[in-house]
């Protein structure tokens, strides 16, 4: 079985891109306990936005009593997997429904999880990473909804949209309200053999009452 780690690695040199007029919560460790004194024991704390680095959302984070991430169903972040693969598609170009129609082959992608490829991740941390990111185009948010895949995720900028959106945040809104949840800031995806079956496992933390978690995200498939 080969285990191939999806996840962004998250250290005191992690580099978030907070969105204009959002608190910039970066991740920070607090030592609280060290060897020295009392049982010996080494204790950190830690400070984050629960959607620094590979992360799932639930509904509620755009749904107003939408469902908190501890509450979406287990197997909606683990189980068979799809994965697209849009290399081709340009700096700051659309993803577009015909684009998204050519690399499903025609695969049933309901009631699975699909993983979008760019490889955009290479150039996470640049300054101007997200205004050249490719992005979901327009079109291509209904084709998703109509074929009801219960999870998205992808390498390239989380939550960019093109210009031409009937409502901000289009795609993440639009998924999410429709109960398919998102996973952004993944990597490796080059790893993965398309033509083998893929078994995601991304499950969040069991958090109650919140929007979001951080998770472990990898891909199981035999050699």
């Amino acid at each position: 079985m080969n285990v191939i780690d999806i996840s962004l690695q998250l250290g005191s040199d992690y580099k978030m891109h907070t969105p204009e007029g959002v608190k910039n919560v970066q991740l920070e460790f607090e030592v609280i306990k060290d060897y020295p004194g009392g049982m010996g024991q080494y204790v950190t704390a830690v400070h984050m936005r629960l959607h620094n680095g590979t992360h799932v959302d639930a509904p509620k984070h755009f749904v107003e009593g939408g469902t908190p991430i501890g509450q979406v169903p287990l197997d909606t972040f683990i189980g068979d997997t799809v994965l697209f693969d849009f290399t081709h598609v340009g700096e700051n170009q659309a993803i577009t429904a015909a684009e998204f129609e050519k690399a499903s082959k025609g695969k049933d992608i309901a009631g699975k999880r699909i993983l979008l490829r760019t490889n955009w991740n290479r150039n996470y941390g640049a300054d101007d990473y997200k205004d050249r990111s490719p992005f979901f185009g327009t079109d291509a948010v209904p084709w998703v909804l109509e074929r009801r895949p219960v999870l998205v995720g992808y390498d390239f900028a989380h939550g960019k949209d093109g210009g031409d959106v009937p409502f901000e945040a289009y795609y993440l809104r639009s998924f999410l309200e429709n109960g398919i949840c998102t996973m952004g800031y993944l990597r490796n995806l080059d790893r993965i053999d398309a033509d083998k079956p893929i078994l995601l496992s991304a499950l969040p933390l069991a958090f109650t009452d919140v929007e979001s978690s951080p998770v472990r995200a990898v891909v199981l498939q035999d050699w």
